[in-house]
């Protein structure tokens, strides 16, 4: 008889196990920020001798020195020079053109989907 009573609870035990539901814990719940992300696209046109930079449907176009047009075949001078020119993008003053009147190599290294197209002296 006990042993009818230990194997009935033991059935009844492991039932409740498989029905009910593990409780979970969760983490709580933070604020959903927006993603933030900007992206540039530099390009050095060897026909022009100028330097494009690409971002948010935006073609800026800078007219570099002498230096800058050595720098720009080495590791280093590029970098520095990408660093350079971001900053300028909000700081330096620029020229509203439109893409007909740039040379077609800048045109298409421009690409589609431009709005705005800038040049920096």
């Amino acid at each position: 008889m006990k042993v009818i009573i230990i194997v009935a609870s033991l059935v009844c035990l492991s039932y409740q196990q498989t029905t009910h539901a593990p409780i979970h814990t969760h983490a709580p719940h933070t604020s959903h920020e927006p993603s933030v992300h900007e992206q540039f696209l530099f390009h050095y046109d060897y026909l022009t001798h100028k330097m494009v930079v690409i971002s948010n449907h935006t073609c800026n176009i800078f007219t570099l020195s002498d230096q800058e047009k050595m720098d720009v075949h080495t590791d280093a001078g590029m970098t520095a020079l990408e660093a350079k020119l971001i900053p300028m993008l909000d700081s330096t003053t620029k020229t509203v053109v439109q893409m007909s009147s740039l040379d077609h190599h800048l045109q298409q290294i421009c690409g589609k989907g431009i709005l705005h197209y800038y040049t920096f002296a």
